[in-house]
Order: structure tokens, then sequence, then C-alpha cells
């Protein structure tokens, strides 16, 4: 008897660190391709499986007011050395492209999005089809919470350069986090029309099926994380969650 309990508790454990790992261990585009996550280790998106059952907060660290006139203090970032100088230099060469870009990318990757924003919004004043400079505006959007506006500047990323699966995923995760998944997968299955083995785009797909019902469409992406990434722990929750549907 006592042995039968033991067991029991220690399978209670390892379940619970098997979830927490999975739930901890989720590939984002930041962390494998840098063309859609340039600077921030914790941008927003995509999709693990514990997101395929209910809602999606992003997950991301409150955006402090830096503008002037805003009430609230100044962002650490603001103040910051590096930051201070990238602003520095962008604010005295108003025309520079060069240096709107930076000051947005260190913005950025102190996740003041806000400033981040700013600052890529005049580098593309300056260059409207700057392909980085449009997808580092949309990250900052989608970063912010914003992901109308993220839509917008990956769209317009997208057409300079419309083979590119990791905007195209991002682009899909805006409409996954409005709750728009047939929208998502559309974008998802362009993603992988350019690269069949775009493992994000499939597991966003999966995502997207699981919270829509779709178990066709969710099998289909479960058999191709089983090519992809047999051993991925991502993958065996996907596959548990769809052998839970009815």
């Amino acid at each position: 008897m006592q042995k039968n309990v033991l067991l029991c508790a220690v399978g209670v454990i390892l379940g619970f660190a098997v979830g927490f790992f999975v739930a901890n261990s989720i590939t984002r585009p930041g962390a494998q391709v840098a063309s859609a996550r340039p600077s921030s280790d914790d941008a927003a998106g995509p999709l693990g499986p514990e997101q395929a059952g209910g809602p999606l907060p992003p997950g991301h660290p409150d955006i402090g007011k830096a503008n002037e006139g805003d009430d609230a203090p100044a962002s650490a970032a603001s103040t910051s050395a590096d930051a201070q100088a990238a602003m520095d230099k962008a604010d005295r060469s108003p025309k520079d492209f060069q240096a709107q870009v930076e000051a947005a990318q260190i913005f950025y990757k102190h996740q003041d999005y806000d400033k981040a924003s700013l600052y890529a919004g005049r580098a593309l004043s300056i260059k409207s089809n700057d392909f980085d400079a449009l997808v580092l505006a949309g990250n900052a959007k989608y970063d912010g919470k914003d992901f109308a506006a993220a839509a917008t500047f990956y769209e317009r990323a997208l057409a300079v350069k419309p083979d590119s699966p990791d905007v195209r995923t991002d682009l899909g995760n805006t409409f996954f986090n409005r709750g728009d998944y047939e929208r998502a997968v559309a974008e998802y299955r362009k993603s992988v029309a350019v690269d069949p083995n775009h493992l994000n785009s499939w597991k966003n797909i999966a995502a997207a099926a699981l919270q829509k019902g779709d178990k066709a469409t969710a099998t289909e992406a479960v058999e191709h994380l089983t090519k992809l990434a047999p051993q991925s722990p991502e993958t065996e929750a996907y596959r548990q969650k769809l052998s839970e549907m009815p």
C-alpha cells in the first residue's frame, strides 16, 4: 500500500515537472530566426501546447511610459547609457535612417516598445519600404500587444519580401492572438508553402486547429511535427491534446 502511494506521488511530481518543462520551453521565433525577432528575448508568440485550450496571455512585462508629457516615470531603458546615447544621436540627426533604426533596436532590446515604435516609425518616414525596419516596427507593436498595428507592418514587410516564412508566421500570430484562427491558419499555410519544414508554423497550425476544434487540421499538423521533432515534449503535448479531442 505504501509502495503504491509512493509511486503515485512520484508520478504526480514527474507529471508536473514535464508539464512545467513543456510550458517553459516553447520555441519562439526570436530564439531561432533573427529576421523575425532581432533583439528581444521575450518576444510574444508563438503558441505552445498549453495555449491550445484556453486564453492567450502574451506574458510580456508592463510597458512603462517614457514619452514627454507622460505622468509615469521614464522606463529603465530610456535612462540607460546606451539608450540615451542612441536616442541623442537619433534626435540630433532626424534624417539619419540608420540612427533611427539603431535607437529602435536598442529600445526594443530593453523592452521599451513605445520608444522602439517611435524610432522605427521615424526610420520608416525616411525609407518607407525598408524590410528590416518594417519588421522591427511590427515586432515592437506585437510585443506591445497592439496586434492590429503589428499586422499592418508585417503585411507591408511581406509586400517587400513575400517569401519570408518567419514574418508570415508572426503575421499569423497577430490573428491568433485576436482569436481569428481561420486567418491565422491561412497565414501559417502560406509559410509552410514556402518552407514545408517550418517548425513554428506547424506548431501554430496545431495550436489554432485545437483552439477551433478542427481535428483534421490538428491531425495533419501533429503528423508533420512528429516527423520534424519526434522527441520534442511539445510534439508529445500536442499529440496528447489531439487524442483528447472528441
